[in-house]
Formats: C-alpha cells, structure tokens, sequence
C-alpha cells in the first residue's frame, strides 16, 4: 500500500512539476513563431548535402530536415520555415539580434563560443573532422606532408586556429591566406592559388563535387581535429533551447526505435514499447510539457524521417556525397549517436 502511493504521489508531483514548468517559463520565440507562423532559421551560404538550394530556391541538407522537422514538431508542418543564408563571420550577428530563431549549419560547438558569445549548443546532429583537399597529383598521402604548403581557409573559422595550431606544434611551416568569404577560400584554392583548402570532411565532400574537375581533387583521411556540430541558440528562452534539443534528440531516438516516416502511424497505433508510444505522443503528454502538440515527434517523423532517414538521402550513400555514417552512426552500430531516453 505505501508503495503504491509512493508511485501516486510521484506521478502528481511530476505531472503538477510539468504544469508549473509551463506557467513559469513563458517563450517569447515560441510565441513569436506562432504568430508569424514559420520558423526562421539560419544556415550556411551554400553546402551541398547540408544546406543548399537549387536554382528554384528549394532548401535541402541535413542541416535543412532538421529545421523542417523543427516546423513540423512546432507548426505541424514542416514547410513553414524560412531558410537566411549566413556566412561565418555574420552568422553569430544574425542569431543574436533575433533575426533568425536558430542557426542550422555545420558550426562546432567550442567552449569559448559556448562562454563568450551568449549563444548555446543544443546537442550534436553531426560528428565533423577537419582534414583538408588537396590535388591528387601532388601525391600528398599525410597532412606532414602539406609542410611548406599555402593553405586556403575561411577566416574566423574554427580551422583556421586549428590548422595553425596543428602545424606550429609539430614545427611545421604553412602559409595559410584566409578569405572572408568561404566560397572566396575555395574558389582560391579550385584556381592553383593554393596547395590545398581545410575544412571539416563533410563540407569538404559537399565543395569538391563543386569543383571545375572533383576527379583531380582527393580528400585526405587524416583527420586533425574533433568537431562535433548541432543547432545553436541564444541565451535565455529555456523553453525554446527545450524544443530545439528535444527535437534533434527525437530524430535520433526515433532511428534507435525503428521509426521511420513509413511505419510511424503503425508504430504509434501498435507498439507495445512505452518509449516509442511517448515519442509518438500516445501516451505522456509530452509535447504538452513544451507547449506543443503531443503528436510534435509524431509530425516530425512523418513529414521528414528520422535521422537516419535524413542521412542518407542529404549526406549518406543515397546522395552526390556518399558520405559513411562513421562517427554518425547509432552507438549500436559503433558510432557515438545516442539520444537521452523519453521517460
């Protein structure tokens, strides 16, 4: 008898903790984004496979679902979201003055960001490395063998401190020029201007099939640096950065269920397991904790997939990149992708 209501006074005091959670932590961006009825969201100036739009000015990239998946979560669909291009020196700016709810694009989350810009890191929807590109027949196997090397990069960029940290500690002597503009840094690099051009593998992938002739051009696989990359959002509105880390989250654990955009309504109707029938807002009242729908994950998955579904056909084996999961996969499978349980 005492355990039992031990369990009832439990459940009320999660159940009233849930309600008073919503009283006292108003979201201006939610509201914002109700009112206008779309999400703004910031992504990168152009990457093939993360964030890129076609001569129709269609968005699509990994970076673009997960935005997509957001509206759906939030809106109950997922086209009301509006894509700004920002590059890497304006895309702080952007965030900050609120012209832009979130950032979606390959930024990596660092310390002295995470202290000193007002801005947080709402989970890792990609695991970067930074390597670099060279011409195949310049025959460089190794990044030592890049010494005394000119190094295209963009400038305030995370590799540009990391390559020349990399090289000074080794004794290693580079010339590296930065662009403000990255698609300056390749276009540099694609003209013989430089040896070779850094970046994070993934968006070395997406530029290379950009290039005059991508066959003449080899990424190495020396990987220099651990760059993990996921949404950003400001300071302050708790309720808001809940949303945007729960929904990446839900992406992940919904791959982990075996959810997809094919079997989500079967798996809502009929899964026995209690994690998925909270996910897909069949029981738990989740969404309601947030202030959305209990069918938000629901939405999301439907409408865009879940991330394993997103990987491959923006980064992974069903696309131009062909990217491995590697790092991206579920921990299951040997990568580092998990997602905190729905409980």
């Amino acid at each position: 008898m005492k355990t039992v209501c031990r369990i009832a006074a439990l459940a009320a005091f999660f159940t009233g903790s849930a309600a008073s959670a919503q009283q006292l932590a108003p979201s201006p961006t939610l509201d914002a984004i109700k009112a206008r009825g779309h999400i703004e969201c910031g992504v990168h100036l152009g990457l093939p496979g993360f964030s890129f739009a076609n001569d129709k000015g269609e968005w699509t990239g990994l970076d673009v679902d997960y935005c997509k998946s957001l509206a759906a979560a939030v809106l109950g669909d997922a086209t009301k979201v509006k894509f700004t291009p920002t590059s890497v020196q304006q895309r702080w700016a952007v965030l900050q003055s609120g012209q832009v709810d979130l950032l979606s694009r390959n930024t990596t989350i660092t310390f002295s960001r995470n202290a000193t810009l007002g801005v947080n890191f709402q989970g890792i929807n990609f695991y970067e490395g930074q390597t670099f590109v060279v011409r195949t027949k310049a025959k460089v196997v190794a990044v030592k063998d890049l010494a005394d090397a000119t190094i295209c990069v963009a400038a305030g960029s995370t590799e540009e401190k990391t390559a020349a940290d990399w090289f000074r500690e080794r004794n290693l002597k580079v010339t590296i020029i930065n662009f403000q503009k990255n698609d300056d840094a390749i276009s540099a690099y694609d003209q013989g201007r430089c040896d070779a051009y850094t970046a994070g593998i993934g968006a070395l992938a997406g530029q290379r099939i950009k290039f005059k002739d991508p066959n003449e051009h080899q990424i190495l696989t020396e990987i220099i640096s651990n760059d993990p990359q996921g949404p950003v959002t400001r300071w302050g509105d708790e309720r808001w950065q809940l949303v945007v880390r729960w929904v990446l989250n839900g992406t992940i654990a919904a791959e982990a269920l075996g959810v997809t955009s094919k079997n989500v309504e079967e798996m809502k109707a009929k899964s026995a397991s209690s994690e998925v029938r909270r996910l897909l807002g069949a029981e738990g009242k989740f969404g309601q904790m947030m202030g959305l729908s209990d069918d938000w994950m629901f939405n999301a998955i439907k409408q865009v997939g879940n991330y394993g579904e997103s990987y491959e056909r923006t980064v992974g084996m069903g696309s131009a990149l062909k990217l491995k999961r590697g790092a991206n996969e579920l921990w299951t499978k040997g990568g580092l992708l998990y997602s905190p349980p729905f409980q």
